[in-house]
């Protein structure tokens, strides 16, 4: 199966979805039975035949459908939940060990606000639309199937007549709109990541960079609502188009038939009685057409999404040598895969990388990271977002230190650890206590870590 496949079935593949399917489908079901009933009903009382029957079922037709109706909804926040957390936790299961990645600034930017940002609205506004769909769908056809029993047949040519050419404008407009949809997604991640670095740009008061990030922002926002008010207006432009193609050949051919002087009584009253069931399912045949112009618009949302996948997926391989001098344990470094070939059969002991800034240290521990994968766990130099069992935030630099390494030698599956300037922030005594530590863990496990 391919990974495009994979992807959508991570939207679809739920219990749910199939339960408020099949909610939507009785719900609908039963509505569109109701101008079965009212039609038997009105006729039934003219010819004063016994009525009483068709009543109850015309309204219990009308009051019914709330219970499937709402249970419908439901159904529909437990898909989305699920939906969301199935898209989170794949986009994780991609991203896990892909040390080489861990770096790059821009995917990860991309990666984090498709994640915590936008993955949850757009899951939510895409299976609404959705439900949505699947009744203007199902209330169209049902009633349309409906109406066809009890009408004449040259209405029911009409409506599909309406939905042909609503079909053929459609196929000539999706393309744009798809295009546009994916681009104007684009531009607002593009703003929102601009956005989201408010808090430094504007707190500390300095003038260089609120200036720069007002007109960063700026900048983007303007691309964005422009692209927003572009794509309405070709939607609506459609949208008109739409309502006088599934309108005027119905609204022709009823007009013929009532003024059509042979028309018998009865034909003619069946109509009337039914003219309101008409213009109603037209108005939904409206707005369902409506509803696959924002088809592509939704697809492509969601399958910005599915970029995250894709930008994690590319190819980003780590250096083969550091940049300048490094040392391990006081002997230079000339290319990382000699690093890794003589720390492969070392079971334990303490190795301390030393270089300038930029030489390649961190590069070297990312390296190591990737060789040795989940038998070793690294601590980076900027570690704060790392989720730990007891993160208490009254605890000081050394204590929360202290805890984090306990926390990370507790694992029995480690041998090898690995620390990125894990003295930078600690006072005196706090370093020595930790230096302490380490010495206690190298004894039994391997240490790698770089130090100024």
């Amino acid at each position: 199966m391919s990974l495009n496949w994979q992807r959508w079935l991570t939207v679809f593949r739920h219990p749910s979805a199939l339960l408020t399917i099949a909610l939507i489908t009785i719900h609908q079901s039963i509505i569109a039975s109701s101008s079965y009933f009212l039609t038997r009903l009105i006729e039934s009382f003219q010819q004063g035949d016994e009525y009483s029957h068709y009543l109850y079922l015309y309204l219990a037709a009308m009051l019914i459908p709330y219970l499937p109706g709402c249970l419908s909804f439901i159904s529909l926040q437990r898909w989305i939940n699920q939906a969301h957390k199935s898209l989170i936790y794949g986009i994780a299961q991609t991203a896990y060990g892909r040390t080489e990645k861990f770096r790059n600034s821009i995917v990860r930017e991309q990666v984090e606000s498709i994640v915590s940002r936008n993955s949850f609205i757009t899951i939510k506004e895409y299976l609404s639309f959705v439900h949505g769909f699947l009744g203007f769908v199902l209330n169209s056809a049902l009633s349309m199937l409906v109406l066809g029993l009890l009408l004449p047949g040259n209405l029911f040519g009409g409506y599909f007549l309406s939905v042909i050419l609503c079909a053929a404008f459609i196929l000539l407009v999706n393309k744009a709109i798809s295009t546009y949809s994916a681009e104007n997604e684009r531009r607002f991640i593009s703003y929102s990541d601009s956005l989201s670095s408010i808090w430094d740009n504007t707190t500390l008061g300095n003038k260089l960079n609120y200036n720069n990030w007002a007109f960063q922002s700026q900048d983007l926002g303007e691309n964005y609502y422009k692209g927003s008010n572009d794509l309405q207006s070709l939607k609506q432009c459609g949208n008109l188009i739409l309502a006088a193609a599934a309108l005027g050949p119905t609204i022709y051919l009823v007009l013929s038939a009532v003024e059509n002087n042979a028309a018998q009584p009865a034909l003619v009253a069946a109509i009337i009685v039914n003219l309101t069931r008409v213009f109603h399912i037209l108005n939904s045949l409206s707005s369902l057409v409506s509803q696959l112009l924002e088809w592509p618009s939704m697809n492509a949302r969601l399958e910005v999404m599915f970029r995250a996948e894709n930008l994690l997926l590319s190819e980003d391989d780590l250096p083969a040598k550091p940049l300048s001098k490094i040392t391990l344990n006081g002997q230079r470094i000339n290319d990382y895969e000699s690093v890794v070939e003589a720390l492969k059969p070392v079971q334990k002991g303490r190795f301390t990388i030393r270089g300038g800034n930029g030489s390649g240290k961190s590069t070297l521990l990312l390296v190591l990271k990737k060789f040795f994968g989940e038998s070793a766990i690294m601590l980076p130099a900027h570690h704060g977002r790392l989720i730990w069992r007891d993160g208490n935030p009254n605890h000081s630099t050394g204590q929360r230190t202290l805890q984090q390494i306990r926390e990370i030698v507790s694992g029995n599956d480690v041998r090898v650890v690995l620390f990125d300037e894990w003295d930078a922030n600690l006072d005196h005594c706090n370093r020595e206590t930790v230096n302490q530590l380490l010495d206690e863990i190298a004894s039994k496990l391997l240490v790698i870590e770089i130090r100024h």
